[in-house]
């Protein structure tokens, strides 16, 4: 269950983070990529430099100097002539003069208070209306000087904009349907309009906190496309009288990342790089000297204040403080020197770019990383390669994203990929923290008491050697059990902590045996122990290593029976000694999770492991301790002292499988007395399964004279004999013994 969680949770992540790629639902990924677009500027800032354009400020200090804002008109146009005076190419007034000055001689009189009745004012409102009106000072400053008027968007009584005559050619798309429109805008009066050189539009009416990151360079209002102030100056600078618009072709079914869009505005002999939306991407000053200078400086020292020659001038207000404000990267900037900043990109060519390419690549690390943090999270277990994986991914991200900005101009966003794929580490580790540990718990559970503690720990951190299911694998099955435990177990009945410590002090030292040849206790039974060699392990050598812990469990049976003898004597009982049964065999078995599906148990089930179980049961009527089954046997070959005892026929094998005793190591086998006795047995087989009765009643009694003559399988062969002469088995018969099903 944890590892489809695994996969599905993080693939559901990765498809959620490349649908908001797509379709940038509630504005997610502009957010992403606004966070990562300020973090840049604020530590890597646009190196400050000669600038190309010069904000002039209405500043507080210009305030207390020359007069409270609002001013007069004239002296409006008094700061405007200056600054054309000091060689200025192009004067922008980021400011809306969308009413009469209400200081001019003509609206003063709107200001004062009613005259009384009686009173002769004819003489003073006429020498009002005769003077000059403000409103048409400040008209007539403008026209002596290249002057662009600014509209802002988003508030104010619509009004038709003049048209300053300037022609735009779309390449590509409609401009249209992805420039902002707007069906309220603040205009300037009339009269203003058509003294200036050209309008245009600034930032739109936004809220103060509302962050500034790009400046709009066309804006639909009510239809009419209108270029931005800072346009419409570099325009009237280069003397230039159209623009070109290009938009990327309209995106496909089959195209994904092509959002399509305005990809860059050229005019003057400059091609402006810009956003989908005509929006020009701002890259800010930190230190921002020399490009900001106070009004009040060319108020009084007229056009001698600064050179500005081929300069671009903007004039804006920051005297009445927040108000005035708009929260940058940077911090808070007033509209003109947003507008001076944009300006000096364009001029000197520093303009940042998204790249074509750029949400392709994006989405192509959110799946292609999601991807191998998956892999090597689910691949692993304890180690710390998926984090150091997952830190290496989202630092390159981070640093490729910065390199591409500082280095080649290009605008990236590493935040939603770094999101997105932290967030797949973060789920993926936990659920594969919460799969690693029901998997220990299992293993535990179901090896804690089966392997030694170095191959449990070995058995954790490779979970992968217990299959889910059953597979095929070529085992040694052991069955060791107490031969006639039944006689003695009846004293104990009565006394079950003496009952289970008789049988620990079986289990104990037989367990230890088989750990230290490399085996595995798969279960104990009654008074028996299961083993079995070459899983989940794989051991070399695993039939001699069962034969060998076989051979010494025999040995080790002398402390049990010499505790037996002991607690007989205190007792005042007879003394029944214990030996064992053993069987042993070798084949093809199914390893795996076997029982219900919510109560697995690890376990080995096949033709050895219910072979070796036969023989054990059936030891005690060969006589030997140990019997070795055929599978075994051809395994062994001549290492060992096997001894003929039998064929045994079941229904599998109507044919029979050999059975065999084991009666010691390399060193028995070769010496007199054994080679003796298997020459004797040679002959007695050759006899008994040609049906020869007599010829093999005769071997058996000069086997009975041998030494170590086994006559617990003696007797089990004469009565055999005497069973087939009075019930002959038949000419086709091979000498098996028919066993039944086992």
């Amino acid at each position: 269950m944890f590892r489809r969680l695994a996969w599905s949770l993080p693939v559901l992540i990765v498809a959620g983070s490349l649908a908001v790629s797509v379709y940038d639902p509630l504005g997610l990924r502009t957010r992403m990529a606004d966070v990562s677009f300020d973090l840049i500027q604020q530590f890597e800032p646009r190196p400050a430099g000669h600038p190309e354009a010069i904000y002039i400020d209405i500043d507080a200090q210009t305030a207390e100097r020359v007069g409270a804002w609002p001013w007069p008109r004239p002296r409006l146009a008094q700061l405007i002539e200056a600054v054309h005076g000091a060689g200025a190419s192009v004067v922008i007034l980021d400011e809306t003069l969308e009413t009469p000055d209400p200081t001019s001689p003509g609206q003063v009189l709107a200001l004062w208070p009613p005259f009384p009745a009686d009173a002769d004012v004819g003489a003073v409102t006429d020498a009002l209306r005769a003077l000059p009106d403000h409103d048409m000072a400040l008209a007539m400053s403008l026209r002596r000087g290249p002057t662009v008027l600014s509209i802002t968007p988003g508030k104010g009584e619509a009004h038709k904009p003049r048209n300053t005559g300037w022609a735009l050619t779309a390449v590509g798309g409609d401009p249209y349907a992805h420039l902002p429109a707007f069906t309220e805008w603040t205009g300037n009066l009339s009269a203003l309009d058509r003294a200036a050189a050209s309008i245009g539009v600034h930032l739109p009416s936004q809220a103060r906190t509302d962050m500034v990151r790009h400046l709009p360079l066309f804006a639909n209002l009510g239809g009419d496309l209108i270029p931005a102030s800072a346009l419409e100056a570099l325009r009237l600078k280069e003397g230039a009288s159209a623009y070109e618009m290009r938009l990327r072709t309209a995106p496909t079914k089959y195209d994904i990342t092509n959002l399509g869009g305005i990809s860059s505005i050229a005019v003057a002999g400059k091609t402006i790089p810009t956003l989908q939306d005509g929006s020009f991407p701002l890259y800010f000053r930190m230190e921002r000297e020399g490009a900001s200078v106070p009004a009040w400086r060319f108020l009084e020292d007229g056009a001698n204040a600064l050179d500005l020659s081929g300069r671009i001038a903007v004039i804006g207000v920051s005297k009445n403080g927040i108000d005035k404000f708009h929260t940058t990267p940077i911090g808070p900037l007033p509209s003109g020197a947003i507008i001076t900043e944009a300006l000096d990109q364009i001029i000197t060519g520093t303009m940042l770019t998204r790249p074509d390419w750029g949400q392709g690549a994006e989405m192509l690390l959110i799946g292609g990383g999601s991807l191998l943090i998956l892999l090597i999270v689910l691949g692993s277990r304890r180690y710390p390669w998926p984090i150091l994986f997952t830190l290496l991914l989202t630092g390159g991200a981070a640093y490729g994203t910065w390199y591409a900005f500082t280095d080649q101009m290009w605008i990236l966003n590493p935040v939603q990929p770094i999101v997105t794929l932290l967030a797949v580490y973060i789920v993926s580790a936990m659920l594969n923290r919460l799969r690693i540990d029901a998997e220990t718990r299992f293993i535990e559970n179901q090896f804690t008491h089966r392997l030694p503690k170095s191959k449990l720990n070995k058995l954790i951190a490779q979970p992968r050697r217990i299959p889910h299911k059953g597979t095929g694998v070529e085992v040694t099955s052991m069955v060791g059990g107490l031969r006639g435990f039944n006689i003695i177990a009846d004293r104990y009945l009565a006394d079950p902590e003496a009952y289970a410590d008789i049988l620990n002090r079986f289990f104990t030292p037989a367990t230890k045996l088989v750990h230290e040849r490399g085996g595995m206790i798969e279960r104990y039974m009654g008074e028996t122990v299961h083993a079995v060699w070459n899983t989940p392990f794989p051991v070399t050598d695993h039939v001699a290593r069962a034969c060998d812990a076989a051979l010494r469990m025999t040995e080790q049976l002398d402390a049990l029976n010499d505790f037996l003898l002991e607690d007989a004597s205190r007792l005042n009982m007879s003394y029944v000694p214990l030996s064992v049964s053993i069987g042993i065999d070798s084949g093809e078995a199914i390893a795996g999770n076997l029982g219900a599906d919510h109560n697995f148990d690890y376990g080995i089930s096949g033709e050895p492991v219910t072979f070796a179980n036969y023989l054990q049961r059936h030891a005690r009527h060969y006589g030997p301790a140990i019997i070795v089954g055929e599978g075994a046997q051809r395994i062994l070959g001549d290492r060992y002292a096997l001894l003929e005892v039998d064929l045994i026929a079941t229904p599998r094998h109507p044919n029979g499988s050999r059975a065999f005793a084991l009666l010691g190591d390399s060193i028995v086998r070769a010496s007199p007395k054994f080679r003796a006795l298997q020459e004797a047995h040679q002959a007695l087989f050759e006899a008994y399964r040609h049906q020869r009765w007599a010829e093999a009643r005769a071997v058996i009694a000069q086997a009975r004279k041998l030494n170590g003559a086994i006559e617990t399988l003696y007797d089990l062969y004469e009565q055999r004999i005497a069973h087939f002469e009075a019930n002959p088995p038949g000419l086709a018969w091979n000498g098996v013994w028919y066993a039944g099903r086992i």
